[in-house]
């Protein structure tokens, strides 16, 4: 056999020796291997057992004493699918080593936005849960509660309202640009911290849009299922208010 081919299968020593030995016989036991190499024949058996594992040698332990041949053709592409196989998990397994660093190194540089998304028969319970921990970062950053809510949110979830304001920090106040509706107008005045104007330009807009500290929260009421979607991102946060606080003294 070209040695260029044997040198390639990365044996050496004592296994380089024990393969080139089953080179010249078909077929082979441990005591027969051990006169062969020179090798003690516990040591021959046992490095004839590491080459079968690997897939270049095989063991046929039916037979007494038991025996060892090379691998056949056929057994030599079994091994290189399965080493393929094993190469392309181990590339994966690398690949999302890969993302994962990229992912905390960039966290060391910005903070990555994190982003819930809430189905329709949760939205409720979301929202008790999560209005405190909104409360909390208004208080660390801003206090007002900027932007749009769309008319059916009210008609919708009156109760959490309510409940908001019954409860919220006084430091805590709301300005709102909405679209004319009877439910917001009967809740007009009730609440003197929240703040409702509405604006003439809102034919087109379809859903609700908070900001709330480092939180914005972009809620569907207008078709079932309704929906929520939480996005945590102090920067984004940031401009949404900006907008919205800008554009409240000229509605």
């Amino acid at each position: 056999m070209n040695e260029k081919i044997i040198a390639s299968l990365g044996l050496a020593g004592r296994e380089l020796k024990v393969y080139r030995a089953l080179l010249k016989v078909p077929e082979v036991t441990p005591v027969a291997l051990s006169k062969m190499t020179g090798i003690k024949r516990t040591t021959a058996y046992s490095i004839a057992r590491s080459l079968s594992e690997k897939g270049l040698l095989v063991e046929n332990s039916t037979k007494r004493p038991r025996t060892f041949s090379l691998a056949s053709p056929k057994e030599i592409d079994a091994l290189i699918a399965d080493e393929r196989m094993k190469f392309a998990a181990r590339e994966n397994m690398f690949k999302e080593l890969s993302v994962e660093l990229s992912r905390a190194t960039a966290q060391k540089t910005y903070p990555v936005p994190q982003i819930r998304f809430i189905e329709e028969d949760k939205i409720e319970q979301f929202l008790f849960k999560q209005t405190p921990l909104w409360w909390k970062s208004m208080l660390a950053t801003h206090s007002s509660w900027f932007g749009f809510q769309d008319h059916t949110f009210v008609e919708h979830f009156r109760d959490w309202i309510d409940w908001q304001w019954k409860k919220a920090p006084t430091d805590i106040s709301l300005k709102l640009l909405s679209n004319r509706s009877e439910a917001e107008t009967k809740l007009s005045g009730k609440y003197p911290r929240r703040a409702i104007k509405f604006w003439d330009k809102t034919d087109s807009f379809l859903s609700t849009t908070w900001v709330t500290g480092d939180y914005v929260c972009m809620i569907n009421t207008r078709k079932h299922p309704f929906y929520l979607v939480e996005i945590h991102d102090a920067t984004l946060a940031n401009d949404q208010r900006e907008v919205f606080k800008n554009l409240w003294p000229l509605v």
